[in-house]
């Protein structure tokens, strides 16, 4: 055999390989574990697992999403958070992954939302969908455990905070009432 035959042949093989090999695709970009955090961050709320749950909002609700999977190079999706409350007007935000230009999945990202309802409780909803991938989100339990869905939303009460004010009222009373009880015991013991 000559060079010239190993050459072609060597050639020939890479331009086959090259139109009969299949894609090699990136894991999708994915969203999980939307928690929202409770008393100063010391207590996480799963919001899939505890459906219309009581969050407090002091007068802001603080939460995390974790984004996993992987990005073609030079491409960009966008996060885009939707947060509602009942009688509220709705606020949108969105963050582009990678977040600030560099930062590439798997991570954990926390974000806020203000509550208008944090005076007075209300139903709120908060939407997590993640443009330029879909399906984003795969169902963790349930009834439709394991589909895969681009996007989703979770219900929640929004319960207000009580003030140390009331709470210092509430507790001067509470001490006045036991003070009062003590009081009649002692006097009806005397008779």
């Amino acid at each position: 055999m000559t060079f010239k035959n190993i050459f072609l042949g060597t050639a020939s093989l890479l331009i086959l390989a090259f139109f009969v090999a299949t894609p090699v695709n990136a894991d999708p970009l994915l969203f999980s574990n939307v928690v929202a955090l409770q008393e100063n961050g010391s207590k996480k709320v799963d919001l899939f697992s505890n459906p219309n749950a009581a969050i407090l909002a002091t007068p802001t609700i603080d939460f995390l999403v974790d984004i996993s999977g992987s990005l073609p190079a030079g491409t960009a999706n966008v996060l885009r958070l939707t947060f509602t409350e009942a009688g509220g007007a709705t606020a949108v935000k969105t963050y582009e992954i990678p977040l600030f230009g560099n930062v590439n999945p798997p991570f954990t990202f926390l974000f806020s939302f203000p509550s208008p309802g944090a005076s007075s409780g209300t139903l709120a909803t908060l939407t997590v969908d993640i443009l330029g991938s879909s399906p984003d989100f795969v169902v963790p339990g349930g009834p439709n455990a394991g589909m895969r869905v681009d996007s989703y939303t979770y219900s929640f009460n929004v319960a207000p905070v009580p003030e140390p004010g009331s709470l210092l009222l509430l507790g001067t009373a509470l001490i006045g009432v036991a003070g009062r009880l003590r009081s009649r015991r002692r006097n009806q013991s005397q008779l």
